[in-house]
């Protein structure tokens, strides 16, 4: 096992804080204008991926370092920090196919629904924000 990196960490923390306070104000958008202005959902789009890319990480990082358990897959990451108790169980299993919709948005961004982006983003900043608690409350325990 490795230590965890406490400075990165907080760095990526940081980061996400950020990244959820983006989406927080873009949530607001009337639904038809978000549709209509690209410049609105591609930022909403662009944090939602930052989002999911700073949980996994902050999470593979936690469980490579504190369980010894390195994974490979973003939806096996959100998993195991549930059954690691990193984060709660529940929360964890609702939240497994974040990584399915990072990877529409990443791979399949032509093809989606500008409407599903919306809904999602409607969730998304009060669904991120607990990962982050837990996150914080599990590197305090840590030190």
């Amino acid at each position: 096992m490795t230590k965890l990196d406490q400075q990165s960490m907080q760095a990526k923390l940081e980061k996400l804080a950020a990244a959820i306070d983006i989406l927080d104000g873009l949530k607001d958008t009337d639904q038809e204008l978000f549709v209509r202005d690209a410049r609105t959902n591609s930022a909403a789009m662009f944090n939602l991926v930052i989002c999911i890319e700073l949980i996994v990480d902050i999470g593979n990082h936690i469980l490579n370092a504190s369980f010894n358990k390195p994974l490979h897959t973003y939806k096996d990451v959100i998993t195991e920090l549930g059954k690691q108790q990193v984060v709660p169980a529940k929360l964890s299993e609702q939240n497994a196919t974040m990584a399915d919709f990072r990877n529409m948005l990443i791979h399949a961004y032509p093809e989606i629904s500008l409407t599903e982006v919306y809904k999602h983003l409607q969730k998304a900043p009060g669904t991120f924000r607990q990962f982050a608690r837990h996150f914080h409350q599990f590197i305090d325990q840590a030190t």
